[in-house]
């Protein structure tokens, strides 16, 4: 069976089309050169409307890759279960899959259709399959409200993907996105902080005093750490962008940093950056974890105080 994982996108999603694909062009560009630093092997697909990676690696390697590209919400690991679409046959290969097969537990069924409709609605078939599993396993009984197991398809025209255990990834939006801000990576304060920033879309620009053991931490997330960002002006021409916000240093400190040219109209000051206000100590050691360890840990499990 072909092994997939299908991302899921969060606020990204909601974004203008020509947004969004933008976005989604950095989100890849990111996630491919992480995967050269990772020496993953990585290919890009589409199931329609839903973006798919398939790989050739240990499935422990890409997950972990996968959950540092910043971005993705969710990973669903996925496999082609069937290659018809009739129930009786489906339903005979989902249990196939399961390890618990013979004994009591209750089930339900979810089923995405992508594609054209043909005989089935995602409902519909949901019905189909749950009503086969029943008669091929007498121990399963239909529970929607709170089953044991939630069996989770993607139908497609002629094939059935099966969808495994969701994994949470880091979420936000991809570096480089939303211009840049300088940095001194000092500490685990600033370190933590960073991380927020970088987790908003901007590119990180190490100053002059920075660890370079926190920076690596950090360039495990973003490929391009310390490479500026450009624009293009009105008449097309690429022009470097400059950093508009500070962490770890002064805002006059910043500035004497930057070398506007005078022909440069400063419209935005910069602004000193304080993302880890109003933390409390659990929730900044969950994120300590988890930025060193995102496929183990959850950046917030309590999400007290995470703000997207």
């Amino acid at each position: 069976m072909q092994q997939a994982w299908i991302l899921r996108y969060g606020e990204l999603g909601l974004k203008s089309r020509i947004v969004r694909r933008q976005f989604q062009r950095a989100l890849s560009n990111n996630m491919v050169n992480l995967a050269k630093k990772y020496q993953v092997s990585l290919v890009q697909d589409r199931i329609k409307s839903m973006e798919v990676v398939t790989s050739n690696s240990p499935p422990e390697d890409v997950e972990n890759l996968l959950c540092h590209v910043l971005g993705v919400v969710a990973i669903d690991p996925a496999k082609v279960i069937s290659d018809v679409i009739d129930p009786s046959k489906v339903a005979k290969a989902i249990l196939e899959n399961d390890n618990l097969r013979g004994q009591k537990r209750t089930f339900g069924v979810r089923t995405k259709r992508v594609g054209p409709k043909g005989s089935y609605s995602s409902q519909g078939y949901s019905g189909e399959i749950g009503r086969c599993m029943c008669e091929q396993d007498e121990t399963l009984s239909v529970n929607l409200s709170n089953p044991d197991i939630w069996v989770r398809l993607v139908l497609e025209p002629e094939r059935v993907w099966l969808l495994e255990e969701r994994i949470i990834a880091a979420g936000g939006l991809p570096p480089g996105v939303q211009g840049d801000v300088l940095c001194r990576v000092s500490d685990e304060e600033s370190l933590l902080s960073t991380f927020l920033i970088m987790r908003r879309g901007s590119r990180i620009i190490p100053v002059e005093g920075c660890d370079e053991q926190l920076l690596q931490i950090l360039q495990d997330w973003d490929p391009f750490l310390g490479r500026t960002t450009a624009i293009l002006d009105l008449h097309g021409k690429v022009k470097k962008r400059h950093p508009w916000g500070v962490v770890g240093i002064s805002v006059e400190e910043g500035e004497s940093m930057i070398q506007r040219p005078e022909s440069d109209v400063k419209t935005v000051p910069l602004s000193t950056l304080e993302p880890l206000c109003g933390w409390t100590e659990s929730e900044v050691e969950a994120l300590s974890k988890h930025i060193r360890m995102p496929s183990k840990n959850l950046c917030m499990p309590n999400l007290d105080a995470w703000v997207s």
